[in-house]
């Protein structure tokens, strides 16, 4: 039940996040992956490497995603 609820959570969040804003130029389209791709990458350091490593991916992933949103 929980893994319902948390997908459900994660696709209203990516689609409101992907999805608002129609008049992005290809390479705001393209940031805005690699943001997602980041954020999902330092989640991942930070649980096998630690969490500097998470952090650092962090930020970039962050700075790609606010640029492309």
């Amino acid at each position: 039940m929980l893994d319902a609820v948390a997908e459900l959570i994660l696709d209203l969040g990516f689609d409101r996040l992907i999805g608002h804003n129609d008049e992005r130029t290809p390479i705001q389209q393209v940031c805005l992956f690699l943001g997602v791709v980041f954020v999902l990458l330092a989640i991942a350091l930070a649980v096998v490497s630690g969490p500097l490593y998470g952090f650092a991916a962090g930020v970039v992933g962050l700075a790609l995603l606010l640029y492309g949103a």
